[in-house]
């Protein structure tokens, strides 16, 4: 016997009424179990942030370690071949593995020191452009850099007009980089640009000296303005990153009259005027720790200064940072 259609009709609606409770309770029940998931990865990954910049205190620590035992080691320079030079071997650790590495930032030329203020001479351009041309960039590159940095920008290079007609304008810095990175807000200065650039500069402040013991062939070809090497010369200074200069006198005999425009002509037997440039010891080393968690990658930089004497003797970290781009 059939229902009545008034009876049948009110089961249909019942029956889709409770489709649908059961389908708004399934959809809160995902809502739930999503945001339960989200949370849980939001603190899990908190906690292995906070852990790993842990780690990355570790290995400045260690780092710092190593610097002091190559200065107990002796020796009167610094070079490629030194303890701070070796990396550390994936090491594994609760929850992952580290390793790090550490480079010598006094083999590499400092931005800073193009700083109108101290440049006063233009030794440093000059050196600057070189390097341009050894990369195969555009030597005008130069000028921008000092453009940047100078209070007044209006000395024949790019200035303030070129930053505020951007779609997102800024104004120069008007100061020395802290960064390298911020070379990417520089007027011809393109992603390639700063790609082939970035390895062989630093951002240190004004007056630091060029190890030619870790410094690039690029780097090295730097040397004089007045007589400018070849790739051939640097090479064989370079000796295949593995240069062992205990003294300049020992360099100056390699590469003969190559720094002098560092001031005036050197006495014979003299260092005094090789110095204002060129040295075979650091004192900035740039040490990066890559941790992984979980399968998350981390990557620290700490830019450690060694300081050899004076009341603020020992070693001091200056700058941190984080990320792919050190």
């Amino acid at each position: 016997m059939r229902p009545p259609p008034r009876i049948a009709a009110q089961r249909g609606v019942a029956l889709l009424v409770a489709l649908l409770v059961v389908a708004l309770a399934v959809v809160l029940i995902a809502g739930l179990l999503d945001r339960g998931e989200l949370t849980a990865a939001r603190t899990r990954n908190q906690l292995r942030t906070i852990q790993a910049e842990a780690y990355a205190q570790g290995l400045e620590d260690y780092a710092a370690r190593v610097l002091m035992q190559d200065d107990a080691n002796g020796g009167q320079s610094d070079t490629s071949n030194d303890i701070w030079a070796v990396p550390l071997p994936p090491t594994p650790v609760p929850g992952g593995e580290i390793t790090a590495t550490m480079s010598d930032l006094s083999g590499r030329f400092n931005l800073n020191n193009l700083y109108p203020l101290f440049d006063t001479s233009k030794i440093w351009f000059g050196k600057f452009q070189l390097l341009l041309i050894a990369l195969k960039l555009d030597p005008n590159l130069a000028q921008v850099v000092v453009d940047w940095m100078s209070i007044d920008t209006g000395g024949g290079g790019s200035s303030d007009g070129f930053y505020l007609a951007l779609p997102q304008p800024y104004r120069s810095a008007k100061n020395i980089f802290f960064h390298v990175s911020e070379l990417r807000l520089l007027q011809g200065v393109s992603g390639d640009v700063y790609a082939q650039l970035a390895p062989y500069v630093s951002a240190l402040p004004p007056g630091t000296l060029i190890n030619v013991n870790t410094a690039s062939v690029p780097v090295l070809m730097t040397l004089s303005t007045l007589s400018p090497i070849t790739q051939q010369t640097a090479q064989a200074l370079w000796q295949q990153g593995h240069a062992n200069f205990q003294t300049l006198e020992a360099f100056q005999s390699a590469a003969t009259g190559v720094i002098a425009d560092c001031g005036a002509a050197p006495a014979p037997g003299s260092t005094a005027q090789q110095q204002l440039c060129f040295s075979v010891r650091s004192t900035y080393f740039l040490a990066r720790g890559q941790i992984t968690l979980d399968g998350l990658p981390f990557v620290f930089y700490s830019v450690i200064e060694r300081r050899r004497s004076g009341p603020d003797g020992g070693y001091h970290v200056i700058q941190r940072s984080r990320g792919a781009d050190g």
